[in-house]
């Protein structure tokens, strides 16, 4: 990450080369061939049984493949694994409406809504307050940490970073974390449950573990894996949940935006307007425009199958692509203080969603 300074200012020194589409979607074919067959392996008894779902099993494969062979090796699948982190992510989110209805988000109650929104509302306000207090981070990397925990993770931190202006560097520290505790908490989450389910006998519903799982990890597709290795009810319910906090990324943006700001009038005047319709999570307002529709049962039955089947080939792909993008040493060298304030805010929403959760169950 100490490199990040230089590698921008080279790239801003060269021309930047669009490739055509058919050069950028070859390289797709290979992830897509790995995502495939994780879908294989994760329908096989042998597997199946220990709760891997094809998503973390792609995740796995990225992730040894990215800390095991050299960078030069893995270059030529840049364009492919560039579709697949932000485009086909983005259509796989809006396509997983096709498990859910309106009445599905019904039955979650008044849980499902207040639970997220607290979450995220507490969390950007207890990280900003210790980010600048306790661990001396200026208030706009402090905002910009807290918000990739607090909201949809790397996306978040992208967003709110053209709001707040903050530089490239922070930006990637701030990804960085949302990586690295998601990815933990993604692998923890289903063992949570099944300690606190099978093991201590706490009476914890699929369902209400959806909702903790969708209000406090990072990652939309960090929920969806975590999910899906616990159930189908919890993952329907996670979904729904995070659904709430990424919709709500607008209005915090506008919010940012507007709130006066200080740091932003000492690096260059009042924040501008001219980035958040850029950063409206749309895929999100696609998730909830294909559920309606399905709520309306405009799509057949015989489709549903192959439009499932593909949209889990679509956030398999886009879960390779990501743990490619995963290594370990990076991640380390992130920063001590901003790693630190995310391992916080990490504990900080395990315990308080927790807390919600009980107390509204």
């Amino acid at each position: 990450m100490s490199s990040v300074s230089a590698t921008n200012s080279a790239q801003a020194a060269s021309p930047v080369v669009v490739l055509p589409w058919h050069q950028r979607l070859l390289p797709l074919l290979p992830l897509g061939g790995v995502a495939w067959l994780a879908m294989v392996l994760a329908d096989h008894p042998a597997i199946s049984r220990y709760g891997l779902s094809a998503l973390t099993l792609a995740m796995f494969a990225g992730m040894i493949a990215a800390n095991t062979m050299p960078k030069h090796w893995l270059q030529p699948l840049a364009p492919g694994m560039q579709i697949a982190r932000h485009h086909l992510l983005r259509l796989g989110v809006a396509l997983y409406g096709l498990r859910l209805t309106f009445a599905s988000i019904a039955a979650l109650g008044l849980p499902g809504i207040v639970v997220p929104l607290a979450m995220l509302l507490g969390t950007l306000l207890f990280g900003t307050f210790i980010g600048t207090k306790v661990f001396g981070l200026s208030r706009r990397e402090a905002i910009l940490v807290s918000s990739g925990s607090a909201i949809c993770g790397a996306a978040a931190a992208i967003a709110v970073s053209s709001v707040v202006r903050t530089d490239d560097k922070q930006t990637a520290v701030a990804v960085a974390t949302v990586v690295l505790f998601g990815t933990v908490g993604m692998l923890l989450y289903p063992y949570l449950f099944e300690l606190v389910t099978g093991t201590w006998h706490w009476n914890v519903s699929d369902r209400m573990f959806g909702i903790f799982t969708g209000a406090t990890l990072h990652e939309v597709a960090q929920v969806i894996a975590a999910g899906k290795m616990i159930g189908d009810t919890t993952a329907d319910a996670a979904v729904v949940a995070k659904m709430v906090r990424v919709l709500a990324l607008g209005p915090v943006l506008l919010v940012m935006a507007l709130w006066p700001n200080k740091d932003a009038k000492a690096h260059g005047g009042a924040p501008r307007l001219s980035g958040l319709l850029k950063s409206v999570p749309w895929f999100a307002v696609g998730f909830v425009a294909v559920m309606a529709v399905n709520s309306a049962g405009a799509v057949p039955q015989e489709w549903k199958s192959g439009l499932i089947a593909l949209d889990n080939w679509m956030l398999a792909c886009a879960m390779l692509a990501i743990g490619l993008h995963t290594r370990i040493g990076d991640l380390l060298r992130a920063g001590r203080k901003p790693l630190a304030l995310a391992g916080v805010l990490f504990v900080f929403l395990m315990v308080g969603g927790a807390s919600l959760c009980y107390l509204m169950a």
